[in-house]
């Protein structure tokens, strides 16, 4: 008896042995950086870590503004991000997202969430009540597609900055409802909207926002995350105005649009598309019909999300050297 005892036991031993690693292993697979990535929608390979931490960038949930006559931060060219919603206007400088990525705010009694990805270029707005909750966004540190992984602290599901739909966890699958955002100058800003608020220095004692962590990343013609699909005809880091009607997207790219003019007005599936491009600010101006959809972004993002992308006037005989003020805020 007590002979089959110790064989019994000694087979239960020999299946950890042989099962547990890949059983470990399969385990693991589940797991990135502490998220569970178990019922993950994309594809795996494009979702690394990207440096610092869950957490790793601090956002600002406790935002505070000012009217234009007390920023004495900003300059009439100091870029912007603005939202518009129900009449009210807010901006918030592109150097402080740099360095934040997400802003927990409520403009009008709606939460949303103002997000900037500096490695993508994507300033993108969302509302943030899911299924009758208010979510809190935060920076996972982890990239997906060569653009930012979002997690809300409610549920720690992952969400995909550029998709607005959550990749992975609880509410894997839930898409996010974006308000209009423009990326533009605070004087044309101001010019479109007198009475907005700006938003006010988060951190002054820790962060000297006039610096941009950036500065050197602008210039680099390269990739350093994976992505789903890549042109090198362009700067990865020029700036592009996409826009997607129906089953088209289309690209308007800020060294062509200098080439041709500054200017298009144009027609999509019958919705009308104009844009401008200020060379001299590196900046783009739009006026679309209701279903279309306008994403400002770098080539390399756009590309990575939209790899059969339309390309207005394709024909550039060549790639800028540099990319100048097409690329970099």
């Amino acid at each position: 008896m007590r002979a089959s005892a110790i064989r019994a036991g000694l087979l239960v031993v020999l299946l950890v042995w042989l099962l547990g690693p890949p059983c470990l292993a399969a385990a693991a697979d589940q797991k990135l950086d502490g998220f569970d990535i178990g019922n993950l929608t994309v594809d795996r390979s494009l979702l690394v870590a990207g440096g610092p931490g869950r957490d790793g960038i601090k956002v600002v949930d406790a935002p505070e503004f000012s009217h234009i006559g007390e920023a004495t931060w900003l300059e009439s060219d100091t870029e912007v991000i603005g939202v518009e919603l129900d009449e009210q206007a807010r901006a918030y400088p592109v150097r402080m997202l740099e360095y934040h990525q997400i802003v927990n705010d409520e403009m009008a009694g709606v939460p949303i969430a103002v997000t900037y990805d500096p490695l993508s270029g994507t300033p993108i707005t969302f509302r943030r009540e899911v299924g009758g909750r208010t979510l809190q966004f935060a920076v996972s540190g982890l990239i997906y597609n060569h653009n930012f992984v979002l997690f809300d602290r409610q549920t720690d599901s992952l969400w995909s900055q550029f998709l607005g739909r959550a990749i992975a966890g609880p509410l894997v699958g839930t898409r996010l409802e974006r308000v209009q955002t423009r990326q533009e100058t605070t004087g044309v800003w101001v010019a479109r909207h007198v009475d907005s608020l700006f938003l006010r220095p988060p951190f002054p004692e820790k962060v000297f926002y006039q610096l941009s962590p950036y500065a050197s990343y602008w210039i680099e013609d390269k990739t350093i995350f994976p992505v789903a699909a890549r042109d090198e005809t362009y700067h990865a880091k020029e700036l592009v105005l996409g826009v997607e009607v129906g089953d088209v997207t289309r690209a308007y790219l800020g060294s062509i649009m200098t080439r041709d003019g500054g200017l298009v007005d144009e027609k999509i599936h019958g919705k009308r598309v104009r844009v401008a491009y200020d060379t001299d600010t590196g900046t783009f101006q739009y006026d679309v019909d209701d279903g279309v959809r306008v994403t400002e972004a770098y080539w390399l993002c756009w590309k990575a999300f939209h790899p059969d992308t339309e390309i207005w006037h394709a024909d550039a005989p060549e790639k800028p050297a540099d990319p100048g003020a097409a690329s970099s805020p």
